[in-house]
């Protein structure tokens, strides 16, 4: 079997890392697994870059977020993906079975989607970006469910805005654009199926994958020994690239939660994925920065306590598994991505959504229970997230559409 997958970046990010170990476990399987991205970072001779001129990308870069210069105070994560390049015509050059889409932002536009191919087509959602008008998290709104318009993301009080454009043209375009639509988590696959966009589409849920030999346990003293941080103390961790970046990730309710925990002296916090940690001063607060491996990931997580992730919307929760799968227990927020991952007071906590207390009494509650807590996580990433399982699921999917 032959798959192709399309993906903005190879190993950059997130929903990049997901479909790259999905990618790694394919070819493990003996399946001929290709990726065809916008920018590769790794030196895996399968990674194949969609190459113009540079001055043409940077151009088109350019220009692809021209239409936003007319709504000042935008949010960050909003795309409109309006400019066409070759990239269906690139596509026709590998042989294929099945064409597996992943995260596509500044690759394809959404008119370019249907052009593709005739064969099987799967697209693994990483966000909500597909059923909007351009957000990647609605952060609330639900105007994604009708036509969009009057957004808040674009700051726009106009009911035809930028917003309602792009999701015209994404209903014109997709009418009969029929995808095996894989969400990695229930909360995400039911946001589709309320969506006009993709609710013509077939779900299936499949969690996202990882290596669970690279991912595991590490003694927590000789964890904490290596990234010099305290052997006394109770250790809570966040972290990722885009939490202080994005209002959907809650670093706000983090802040909160922390303000409301006793014991402060202690705990101390550790943040990776950045420098700083606005709102944590007077706490004990250790910032890691990027981590720039798994084994500096796996080094950290297995270093904590708890691992907390306070978002409000979340696709899935990659930092959760990679947490549980290093014997970590977690605490998070109930009515997002992450409950498919933590099962409540057996191998981590479900707050209430999105109170601060409830998950200050979360972190206390996993922070008193013990190591079974921590074994019960690592089963679980082991049973339900280990890369084997994950693509075993994905080759189920494969040879139903090519049968």
């Amino acid at each position: 079997m032959n798959v192709l997958h399309l993906n903005t970046y190879d190993t950059l990010g997130g929903a990049a890392r997901a479909s790259y170990r999905l990618h790694q476990g394919l070819l493990q399987s003996g399946v001929h697994s290709r990726q065809l991205v916008l920018q590769k970072n790794s030196q895996d001779p399968e990674i194949y870059v969609y190459s113009e001129p540079r001055f043409v990308k940077r151009l088109r870069a350019i220009a692809d977020q021209w239409p936003l210069h007319f709504y000042p105070g935008h949010a960050r994560a909003f795309s409109a993906h309006w400019v066409p390049n070759s990239v269906p015509q690139t596509i026709k050059a590998f042989p294929f079975d099945i064409l597996h889409i992943h995260w596509i932002n500044r690759l394809l536009i959404p008119e370019g989607l249907p052009r593709l191919t005739d064969k099987p087509v799967v697209w693994t959602l990483q966000d909500m970006w597909a059923m909007t008008g351009g957000c990647h998290y609605t952060q609330g709104c639900d105007l994604f469910m009708t036509q969009c318009g009057r957004c808040p993301q674009l700051n726009s009080s106009h009911p035809k805005d930028l917003s309602r454009r792009v999701w015209q043209r994404k209903k014109r375009a997709w009418q009969h654009f029929c995808p095996v639509i894989i969400t990695p988590s229930s909360w995400l696959a039911h946001a589709v199926q309320k969506s006009p966009l993709l609710g013509h589409c077939q779900v299936k849920i499949i969690p996202n994958g990882l290596d669970t030999n690279r991912y595991r346990p590490i003694p927590k003293p000789i964890a904490r020994e290596v990234l010099q941080l305290p052997q006394d103390k109770k250790i809570i961790l966040t972290g990722g690239v885009s939490l202080l970046k994005e209002p959907h990730k809650g670093w706000d309710l983090l802040c909160e939660t922390a303000r409301r925990l006793t014991s402060q002296q202690e705990m101390f916090w550790v943040i990776f994925g950045q420098q700083t940690a606005p709102g944590l001063e007077g706490l004990p607060v250790h910032c890691l920065g990027a981590l720039a491996d798994d084994i500096a990931l796996a080094l950290t997580y297995s270093a904590a306590d708890v691992m907390v992730v306070p978002s409000r919307q979340e696709a899935f929760g990659q930092v959760a598994t990679e947490a549980m799968a290093c014997g970590t227990p977690v605490a998070a927020f109930s009515g997002t991505g992450v409950q498919d991952i933590v099962d409540h007071q057996v191998n981590g906590y479900l707050a209430q959504p999105f109170d601060p207390q409830s998950l200050a009494e979360g972190i206390q509650w996993v922070l008193a229970a013990g190591a079974t807590l921590g074994e019960c996580a690592r089963q679980k990433a082991e049973q339900a997230f280990s890369l084997p399982v994950v693509v075993q699921k994905h080759l189920e999917l494969y040879q139903s559409l090519t049968r």
